[in-house]
């Protein structure tokens, strides 16, 4: 009974081979189907993102090893040519749990503490359980891993703080105005960085936001998008740069698109009120002049890159408290997977005891009245559950490794003389 990962990721292959062998959904469904339909395995799911591409299989025939899996991939990606052996890493057993624990909890992530890996996971989860290849085995394992998710999210701070420059840019803002509802933003590009920064300032409550673009439908669909539908033409735009307490540039160019005469002016015509400026273009789109103006506040990349280096220490700071949480949960895994593995001993030890006692009251059955039956009945249950509560309770508890499970089943068939077990259940 083990369960086996093998898989590429950003630590173990640069983004082609992990480009080459990534999985569609409708892919991943019929991978892990046909896994488990040809025998191969008893259980199989697969996490597929632009960083990784992970199998987590139960294996149903011996010869199901890492180097088999890791053909098999190849094999159905039809990437020899480009995929090799090497780039994939093994684990099993605990290593298997403590590899989906970390990465559901998004250590294992390109960006630490990164908030979309869980929901990829379950997805994951989702499509094995769809086509009904997560068994009891894979549900536990993803639902564990689910728990240690949460706990992580609840407990730590590891998801705190920005780490994109994007995000940054609008925790920033935010922490400068602390109502955004009530602020008025232009965003000058809507190109993706333009677009993430507006999805943030959108998420911290910013309604009010206008978008120009020197493609003005780019500006109009993004506009429509979040659901603002405001947008100014780029040819006009800085004439009603006054009108706006953020100011957010994200444009690809090679000279500044705003500079020191022009928001001095915007300044003078809102009265000194305090503007943002966030300057996310490289190279930069506004002259560094700007950020000296009274009430001016003007952030480019590398002040906000300062910001998410400090996010991300604090980040690592919490790393202890995460691998604390796993290694409570990977405890708890491993002794319900022990639990596993004794279960067809003490179902053939009850079995046993069960089978005894019948024979013994069919002797009795027409020897005296039904009444003193059911109490014989009755005294001998209790008995039984006497009896055996000792040696179900040794052969669930806890051991160190699991190397111990054989010695201690071993020892309880051997004593009460119970015949081989059905390897099946093993």
């Amino acid at each position: 009974m083990n369960i086996i990962s093998v898989g590429v990721n950003h630590k173990t292959a640069p983004i082609e081979i992990r480009e080459r062998i990534a999985l569609s959904e409708v892919q991943n469904k019929e991978f892990v189907t046909d896994l488990v339909s040809s025998g191969l395995a008893s259980e199989a799911m697969v996490v597929s993102t632009c960083n990784r591409t992970e199998l987590y299989v139960v294996p149903a025939m011996v010869e199901v090893n890492c180097d088999y899996l890791k053909d098999y991939l190849i094999s159905y990606k039809d990437a020899r040519k480009d995929v090799r052996p090497e780039h994939f890493f093994n684990r099993f057993y605990c290593g298997t749990a403590r590899h989906l624990f970390e990465v559901s909890s998004a250590i294992d992530s390109l960006v630490l503490g990164e908030g979309q890996i869980l929901g990829q996971v379950k997805d994951a989860y989702r499509i094995a359980a769809e086509v009904g290849t997560a068994g009891i085995l894979l549900t536990r394992l993803c639902h564990t891993a689910f728990s240690v998710a949460k706990k992580v999210k609840t407990k730590t701070k590891l998801m705190e703080g920005a780490v994109s420059v994007s995000y940054a840019a609008v925790e920033l803002a935010q922490k400068i105005f602390s109502n955004l509802s009530m602020k008025k933003v232009l965003l000058v590009g809507a190109g993706e960085t333009g677009e993430l920064a507006a999805k943030h300032i959108y998420a911290k409550n910013a309604r009010n936001i206008v978008i120009t673009n020197r493609t003005l439908s780019k500006a109009e669909a993004l506009a429509e998008e979040l659901g603002t539908n405001r947008v100014l033409p780029y040819e006009s735009y800085k004439e009603h740069l006054h009108e706006f307490d953020i100011i957010i540039t994200a444009v690809s160019t090679k000279e500044y698109i705003l500079n020191e005469a022009e928001m001095q002016q915007a300044m003078q015509r809102r009265r000194l009120k305090p503007v943002i400026m966030l300057d996310l273009g490289l190279p930069r789109n506004i002259d560094p002049e700007v950020g000296k103006l009274q009430n001016m506040f003007l952030k480019d990349i590398d002040a906000l890159k300062h910001i998410i280096d400090k996010n991300l220490e604090r980040r690592r700071a919490e790393l202890p408290k995460v691998k604390a949480i796993i290694d409570e949960e990977l405890v708890g895994f491993g002794q319900w997977i022990n639990t596993l593995k004794v279960r067809p001993t003490i179902v053939d030890l009850q079995s046993k005891f069960i089978e005894i006692k019948e024979k013994e009251l069919e002797r009795y059955r027409y020897k005296v009245s039904e009444e003193e039956l059911r109490r014989m009945e009755h005294l001998t249950d209790r008995i039984l559950k006497k009896i055996l509560h000792h040696p179900i309770k040794m052969l669930k508890a806890p051991v160190d490794t699991a190397d111990n499970i054989p010695s201690k089943v071993n020892l309880v068939r051997n004593i009460f003389d119970l015949e081989e077990p059905n390897q099946s259940l093993q």
